[in-house]
């Protein structure tokens, strides 16, 4: 009888969730996700680009170091349905390691649209001299970074990748494990084709698949071999997958190492993605979002445009919905031997000067415009006028997805606004006041966050300026102060003394309009031979908090309910029992 009053009662208990549109607890496969990722690179200056350096160009030459440009990445991978970036990492040392401040700074603004940022960990680093140096930075990296709200985690699990794991032996990196996550409390992804590593490690990715004819084929191999290895050696093994637009390394002096992988317009990327997705990974890896000098980057270029985030978006869409088919493989090109190596960024001269175009003319309201030509994209316009690209989409009411017409007008900025006030750094969006002050008008999306970056400013100056704080909620129309404009003393024409304001208007620090000359480096020197650069160009940059401001930051509130609900109906249960246990 009390047996048939229990089941009565956990009968009522799911009922009431039921009917409240809840669902009870259901666990997912580990391991088993939908993220989409892809390797980003924060080491470039203007000088890594160009003829005889780069494969290909960006619209426009930038400084990893530029806040504006980690935060345009962002925007980009965001738009192509990408989740998150896996950022080469030589370690926590700050003094000509850009790849440390830079990882500081995307973590901060990935936080603000719940974008997601992970370690490459770059075992042959120039600053790591033996493992003792290794294990400290990959300590630090687990007691810093992994805490920060942004940082990539699977399972509850900070995730590190590793770059060039097989420099050292399997049984190093037990010693390395074992000083310092004996327990796995994170999870770690090795690198190449040697399952004998996953004996420390908990994942296998193949950072570059372009040698491969089947791309598909490979996948599915590779895939096989990593969940064997579960049973090789215990615990869960991850499979990480590998998705590539192409390969060209050539002007790299790898000698008869290297060789090209035609993207096929498009159809490499296609048959790469579709292996990837059919091989059920746990996690799908683009190679690259901006590896610019082995030519697989997606990141826009003077030669495809936007095209290969538009088919990122489309390809990661189908893959979420379960319905991207495996395409053949892509018509034969070169084979390569599976690699030994990978990416190694190289400084490369200037970009070329582009061709002269028609120029811009002025409305009668001030816009200036230009009309589309024949064979121009957005991209292509922006970089000819050294424009942000994202800001011409919102001058024009237009995005990435627009096509343009031929004669179509396109407004590159304002001589004045149409309500007759000077625009701030061509922002339609900004104001001079008539004290001085510069003003933002706050747009929907906007966050404390994104308005600090698009004024070169830290959270602390931009707190000191606009008078806000991390708590601060923004409204839609409201004027943000942010900087100041000298304003010109009078001189003559009048003999009255002037009148002392009761309260003199405080003083803005000036806007920053460009970014600083790179300092020269010392180039520390590497202990073991792998193709990656020794040093990187540094320069200053704004230091952004180490914890985004509150706005930014999810509070799992959206749960609350639920476990509201839970906790009552397992007040209905224990009710039920304790009248049981009276009879």
């Amino acid at each position: 009888m009390r047996l048939k009053q229990i089941l009565l009662l956990s009968l009522l208990l799911a009922t009431i969730l039921v009917q409240s549109g809840k669902r009870p607890f259901s666990t997912k496969a580990q391991g088993q996700t939908d993220l989409v990722l892809a390797f980003y690179y924060a080491w470039f200056s203007p000088d890594s680009f160009g003829a005889g350096k780069t494969p290909f160009f960006p619209p426009a030459p930038y400084y990893s170091t530029d806040a504006g440009t980690i935060g345009r990445h962002v925007s980009e991978a965001q738009s192509a349905g990408i989740n998150g970036f896996v950022q080469s990492w030589y370690g926590p040392e700050t003094v000509n390691n850009q790849t440390e401040t830079n990882f500081q700074t995307l973590l901060n603004i990935a936080a603000g649209s719940g974008f997601k940022a992970a370690v490459d960990f770059e075992t042959a680093s120039p600053f790591f001299a033996s493992n003792d140096d290794r294990i400290n930075a990959l300590r630090t990296l687990i007691a810093t970074h992994a805490n920060h709200p942004a940082y990539l985690r699977v399972d509850g699990k900070p995730v590190i990748f590793f770059w060039a794991n097989w420099i050292i032996t399997p049984a190093e990196w037990v010693v390395i494990r074992a000083a310092v996550d004996p327990d796995h409390n994170t999870i770690w992804i090795a690198e190449g084709l040697d399952t004998s590593y996953l004996q420390t490690f908990d994942g296998l990715h193949l950072y570059n698949i372009a040698w491969s004819p089947n791309p598909a084929a490979t996948a599915a191999t590779w895939a096989s071999n990593t969940r064997a290895a579960s049973a090789a050696y215990g615990g869960y093994k991850y499979w990480v997958a590998t998705a590539m637009p192409g390969w060209d390394d050539t002007l790299l002096g790898r000698g008869s190492d290297g060789f090209s992988r035609s993207r096929a317009d498009g159809d490499f990327y296609r048959s790469s993605f579709g292996g990837a997705a059919a091989s059920a990974p746990d996690m799908l890896i683009i190679t690259s979002y901006n590896e610019w000098p082995e030519g697989t980057n997606i990141e826009p270029s003077v030669e495809f445009g936007n095209t290969y985030l538009q088919l990122t978006a489309e390809l990661s869409s189908l893959y979420r919905a379960g319905g991207m088919p495996v395409p053949p493989p892509p018509t034969p090109g070169p084979t390569a031997v599976p690699p030994t190596a990978g990416p190694s960024p190289t400084p490369g001269p200037p970009t070329a000067t582009p061709t002269p175009v028609a120029l811009p003319t002025a409305n009668a309201n001030g816009a200036i415009v230009y009309n589309v030509a024949a064979g121009d994209t957005m991209i292509v316009i922006a970089h000819r006028f050294k424009k942000d690209v994202y800001h011409l989409y919102d001058l024009n009411s237009i995005n990435y997805h627009t096509i343009l017409s031929i004669g179509q007008p396109i407004i590159l900025g304002y001589e004045r606004l149409p309500d007759g006030s000077a625009p701030v750094k061509e922002s339609p969006y900004a104001r001079v006041m008539e004290d001085g002050r510069i003003v933002h008008i706050v747009q929907p999306g906007d966050t404390l966050a994104a308005i600090a970056i698009a004024y070169d400013l830290t959270y602390d100056e931009f707190y000191a300026i606009s008078e806000l704080n991390s708590g601060s909620l923004l409204q839609i129309g409201q004027e943000v102060t942010v900087g100041a404009q000298p304003q010109p003393a009078e001189s003559g024409g009048s003999t009255d003394a002037p009148v002392e304001l009761a309260t003199p208007l405080p003083t803005m620090p000036p806007l920053s309009t460009k970014p600083p000359t790179p300092k020269p480096t010392i180039t520390p020197q590497p202990t073991q031979t792998v193709s990656r650069p020794v040093a990187v160009p540094t320069l200053p940059m704004p230091t952004l908090s180490p914890t985004p401001p509150s706005d930014l930051i999810d509070d799992g509130g959206g749960n609350i309910g639920l476990f509201s609900l839970i906790a009552g109906g397992m007040g209905l249960l224990a009710f039920g029992l304790f009248l049981l246990r009276r009879r």
